[in-house]
Order: structure tokens, then sequence, then C-alpha cells
């Protein structure tokens, strides 16, 4: 999906007041049916045993990561549907990463008949290798990958987060607790990713209150 497109869903997303709960449904257009419970899985010995417990639970084949160009042996994806996606990364991201392995969404299906949402798994627990791996930046290079590193640094050393998404142009997660300052951080945000707000003057106030409710954190360029 082009930046473009994806910055009017998630304008609209924002203005409408539907931004739900968790990062997995953070830049959706419309709320969906209340989640089933999350699929917890237990933390993997190793590499090939997650890809193993991935595709069984799935029921997807671990593919090469479609961005990064990441050699099959360091990382693999999962086409999967949306639901089952968030289902995934709010039971498992966390025993995965305490077994050294990062799960996260690179690619959402924003409701597209017939497309998955992307996971994928990166064999390691460091948030900023995957980010550079992904290639996170901005159109043109504005901000390049290194900023969008650097950034992330400084504001987890303020309001310490969980990315679960890390996609070639965004990020999502969820702040640990709720941020001191909501409208502070929202504005943060919004300077180093104006497409996220762009478009209504309504719109950074709905960017703090969702801060502020659901400690979302989300940046796209």
């Amino acid at each position: 999906m082009a930046p473009s497109t994806r910055t009017i869903i998630v304008t609209a997303a924002l203005a409408s007041g539907v931004l739900a709960p968790s990062l997995a449904q953070s830049a959706e257009v419309a709320k969906v049916p209340p989640a089933a419970a999350p699929i917890a899985l237990a933390a993997p010995k190793d590499f090939a045993a997650a890809v193993q417990v991935l595709e069984a639970t799935t029921g997807a084949k671990g593919e090469k990561i479609r961005v990064g160009n990441v050699p099959l042996d360091e990382g693999r994806s999962f086409a999967v549907d949306p639901h089952v996606a968030e289902r995934l990364l709010r039971g498992s991201h966390t025993a995965f990463r305490k077994a050294g392995l990062y799960l996260f969404r690179y690619e959402r299906s924003f409701g597209m008949a017939g497309d998955k949402d992307q996971i994928g798994l990166l064999r390691t627990s460091d948030r900023d290798a995957v980010v550079r791996r992904v290639g996170t930046a901005g159109a043109k290079e504005q901000p390049t990958n290194d900023k969008v590193v650097a950034w992330l640094d400084a504001l987890a050393k303020d309001e310490p987060f969980e990315l679960m998404e890390i996609g070639v142009d965004y990020v999502a997660g969820r702040f640990h607790g709720t941020p001191k300052n909501a409208m502070s951080v929202a504005k943060r945000c919004a300077e180093f990713a104006p497409d996220l707000v762009a478009g209504r003057a309504s719109t950074l106030e709905l960017l703090a209150h969702e801060i502020a409710a659901n400690r979302t954190l989300y940046l796209i360029w």
C-alpha cells in the first residue's frame, strides 16, 4: 500500500476516534468484533523451533521476508489473517523476545479482500536491529533509518514502550505505562512524523487522547 493511502486511513481512524485499545488495531478504519483470546505460545528453544511452531499455529509456510533482504536462516515471514496476527502478537511477542527472537507485523492488509497481514520473525531480540533490517524510513529517506532508530531510542528513555509492528514506513507499539504528559508525547510524535496528523486540526488532540487512554504509539511517514 502506498504511504499516502496508509496515511489517509490512519488519519480517518484518528478523526473517527476508532483507534483501538491495542497497538495491533492502531490503524484500522473501523472497529472489529471483540478479539478472541491471545495466542500464547511457549518460548521456543531456538529459531528452527519457532518457525515450526508458527507454521503449525498459523497454517502458513515460513517464507522469505519481503523487506530488508533477510536470509532464510535469519528471518521468516508468515502470511496470516489479521485477527490471527493480532492474537499472535498479543500473546507471543514477549515470550519470543525473551527467547532471543523478534516476532512482529511488518505489513497490514487494512481489510483489503483476500489480503493477509505479514508477520515477521527475526533471529534477534534487539528492537533497533529489526528497525534497521526492515529499513524503516520516510519517503526519500526523510527521516533516514538512522534517525528513526535514534528517535525511538530517545523516546524509550523517557517513555518506555514495546514495538510489535515495524514496517518500511511505519512503526506501532504500546507504552509500558500511561505517559505522564500525553499531549507532549503526541506533539513529539507529530513533529517527527507529521503525516500522522496531517489534514485535520483536531487530529493532534485525538492522538493525545489515544496515547493517554490506550498507551498507543504509532508513527508513519
